[in-house]
């Protein structure tokens, strides 16, 4: 799945579990579930337009991927201050490619970090819980450009979800 699609999920995460008495219980409850989401996600991710390497020279992977990280850079903006725990560990999975893909780009490589290792960790969780493990037999659709339908159709229903947390009222104590 592409950065939006985790913030959005971010800050769903935080949004649920923002409880103001319980301050350490919210803090646990928002990484936990921020980091299973991302496994999730990236297992869906079997399902939806990405491709391994970039492809330059193909115009509709430039224009998606323009659209995502200004979608990414407007979100991160308006979204940070209140939902940024939410955020930063729905994307730090994503700390492995950054890294992998800077020692790359100088031709470095560093001792300790030659795999992606919090996605190796997610993924050995993943396909070794039940429930999660089924995830595996999606189709592999990364290389179809019309499976960015599927991320645009998830995207949009968190965003509901999203909406919906935001209309809700929190002065109803019970």
């Amino acid at each position: 799945m592409q950065a939006p699609t985790h913030i959005l999920a971010g800050m769903i995460i935080k949004r649920a579990f923002d409880w103001r008495g319980y301050r350490f219980f919210s803090v646990f409850f928002t990484v936990v579930t921020a980091l299973l989401f991302h496994g999730i996600f990236d297992k869906l991710g079997r399902s939806v337009y990405a491709p391994a390497h970039a492809e330059f020279t193909d115009p509709f992977w430039l224009i998606y991927h323009i659209a995502v990280w200004l979608l990414s850079l407007v979100m991160l903006y308006m979204y940070w201050g209140e939902y940024k725990l939410g955020i930063i560990f729905s994307l730090l999975p994503d700390l492995d490619w950054v890294v992998l893909g800077i020692s790359n780009m100088f031709g470095k490589e560093l001792i300790f970090y030659k795999e992606p290792i919090l996605h190796n960790c997610l993924n050995y969780f993943m396909d070794n819980v039940i429930p999660f493990s089924y995830l595996n037999q999606l189709p592999d659709l990364r290389t179809n450009p019309f499976a960015c339908i599927w991320e645009i159709l998830l995207f949009g229903l968190l965003m509901l979800i999203f909406k919906m947390q935001l209309s809700r009222r929190r002065n109803i104590h019970f």
